[in-house]
């Protein structure tokens, strides 16, 4: 009779799970859309904060990056034609603490970064989603295109970063996605300016 009641509970439970994995396959399938418009949305958003009164235009990407999904050119004019006001990098790192950090990068034509913003990250509340607070992001704005160096304590140098306590994982995978927003504008954007 056990036997009986252990299969009997098996095929109950194969059921459910069948029917929840359905379900749940049909609200993914049917909330595609929404999804999608929200992601375009958050982008959107991020590309405003960091490079704001700009007329975006989708760059065609060189090479094989590690961090850079989208390249933007900002710029006065839908068509392209005006003047460049500078460049919005989109950056995707899985090397922090939560695993996914998406950001923007914005530099400005005077050589300079503009600022940062956070679009989406999985961090620990209260360490590593400081990452998303003006205190982090800001330190960021005026520094050089050259390459950052996170330190926990912060730095004299000028391209000094400080570490978020207890999130120098986060810091890093940042700075470091930043960097290579950093490499990719100096080889193949800013010697086009020069």
């Amino acid at each position: 009779m056990k036997k009986d009641s252990i299969i009997k509970n098996a095929l109950i439970l194969f059921v459910i799970t069948l029917v929840a994995g359905g379900l749940l396959g049909i609200t993914f399938n049917a909330t595609a859309e929404a999804r999608s418009y929200q992601t375009k949305l958050k982008t959107e958003v991020a590309l405003n904060a960091v490079l704001a009164d700009s007329k975006f235009i989708e760059e065609a990407i060189e090479g094989e990056p590690t961090y850079i999904t989208n390249v933007y050119q900002g710029n006065t004019s839908d068509d392209g034609l005006g003047d460049v006001l500078g460049y919005a990098f989109q950056l995707e790192t899985t090397e922090g603490y939560g695993d996914l950090i998406t950001l923007m990068v914005a530099f400005k034509a005077d050589g300079t970064i503009n600022g940062i913003d956070i679009i989406s990250h999985t961090e620990t509340p209260g360490l590593g989603a400081k990452a998303d607070e003006d205190k982090f992001k800001g330190q960021f704005s005026g520094k050089a295109i050259s390459e950052l160096t996170v330190l926990k304590g912060g730095g004299s140098k000028p391209q000094d970063v400080d570490a978020i306590g207890g999130a120098t994982i986060t810091s890093v995978a940042v700075t470091k996605a930043i960097n290579e927003a950093i490499e990719y504008y100096n080889t193949n954007i800013g010697k086009e300016g020069n």
